[in-house]
């Protein structure tokens, strides 16, 4: 199997062992862990008809659409926690099964040194978009508009979407830190990974980073570490590390998976109708004030994030388990996928805000056209050759 996507494609991926020390291979994770990746076009594509992004967005449009709004919103409230945490299994695994060194060795070549070749191509790409679409485009959206104003240089710099990538860093060293201090040894693990720690007592533990930060979660996109999300993606990543020392709790979890699943979207008809009814920069930048109806929103985003990341695991490990070539080019395919998507999305879109068309086929042609550029310049340009060497590792 070819490496896949992100944080470990390493030979590791794919040939776990069970805590019984059988040898048992993770397709599962691999897969669920590409797919999280491409969401991420589906999510970025759908702001653009988001009603409460209308003016916080790049390429909002006039039309928008509350059911897809709340169909993706529920989708990012997990996508980025499931990420997180199958990170964090294979970060442990291959720490063990390696060593430290050769882990941190390993995050260097695959997340550090694409975060700093690919950063600066994306913005000075997403800036020329900016420039050619606040000349090119009838009706500019209030963001872009604000984007071309001596104001936006007050936003400071951004990660932007790979964000992921530097803290994924930062939570490695993290690992390797907790690792060499006996966080994982036989004896912690096996008290913390249970079914109460990880259906109770985890979604407390994310609660005093979410409270910190407004609901939605915004992404950690700042050039310095910053605390809330230790406390959030890097708590979950640990959590991961805890499920790979007893893989058996996932076994053990099945029985409550249609539970998970329910409860998560009842905490979700609560969250999507006491959020903001608009979202802009000034509240994503507002600092958080302690109030009682923002810590029960913060609990239902904890819950969500814990809950359905479980029953994710869980249904994957059912359908997903598998090898075949079409799962294999996707899980291959989505690291490069998601470093590229984002100029490939709002040149797409910035096109569409011209034609007076029915939104849902702006919708579908922005993502499948932006999916088919991505997958054909892996396939045709990126599979064999350096870059891909360097994303994916070798064959």
């Amino acid at each position: 199997m070819n490496n896949s996507a992100i944080d470990t494609n390493m030979d590791s991926c794919a040939m776990s062992v069970e805590s019984s020390q059988t040898s048992s291979r993770l397709y599962y994770m691999d897969n669920l862990r590409a797919l999280a990746m491409l969401l991420g076009v589906v999510f970025h594509a759908a702001l653009t008809y988001s009603p409460k992004l209308n003016e916080s967005w790049f390429t909002s449009d006039q039309q928008n659409s509350v059911l897809l709004e709340f169909s993706v919103y529920f989708l990012h409230l997990f996508r980025m926690p499931l990420f997180f945490f199958i990170s964090g299994f294979f970060a442990l695994m291959m720490i063990e099964k390696k060593s430290a060194k050769a882990y941190l060795q390993n995050r260097s070549k695959r997340i550090l040194l694409p975060f700093v070749l690919f950063l600066p191509l994306l913005i000075g790409s997403i800036m020329l978009l900016i420039g050619w679409a606040l000349g090119n485009v009838d009706n500019p959206p209030i963001f872009l508009q604000f984007l071309g104003s001596p104001e936006a240089k007050q936003m400071g710099p951004s990660t932007m979407h790979l964000w992921f990538l530097f803290n994924l860093y930062l939570f490695a060293i993290m690992a390797v830190c907790l690792h060499k201090m006996k966080l994982f040894s036989h004896t912690i693990s096996k008290r913390l990974a249970t079914k109460s720690f990880f259906l109770l007592v985890l979604p407390l533990l994310l609660l005093p980073a979410l409270i910190s930060q407004p609901s939605p979660l915004p992404a950690a996109d700042k050039f310095y570490p910053q605390l809330w999300s230790f406390g959030f993606y890097g708590v979950l990543f640990l959590a991961g590390g805890l499920l790979y020392k007893r893989q058996q709790l996932l076994r053990e979890l099945f029985r409550y998976q249609t539970a998970l699943l329910a409860i998560s979207v009842i905490a979700y008809g609560y969250f999507y109708n006491h959020i903001p009814g608009a979202l802009n920069v000034q509240i994503a930048q507002k600092s958080v004030t302690w109030s009682l109806s923002h810590s029960v929103l913060s609990l239902t985003e904890a819950i969500i994030s814990v809950y359905m990341t479980l029953y994710c695991l869980m249904v994957g490990k059912r359908f997903l388990n598998t090898k075949n070539r079409i799962l294999t080019f996707i899980a291959d395919s989505s690291y490069w996928t998601y470093l590229l998507h984002i100029p490939i999305l709002l040149f797409i879109q910035f096109q569409l805000l011209n034609l007076n068309i029915n939104m849902w086929l702006k919708f579908l042609l922005s993502v499948l056209i932006t999916l088919l550029i991505c997958f054909v310049t892996y396939q045709l340009l990126v599979r064999k050759s350096l870059i891909g060497r360097l994303l994916n590792g070798k064959k």
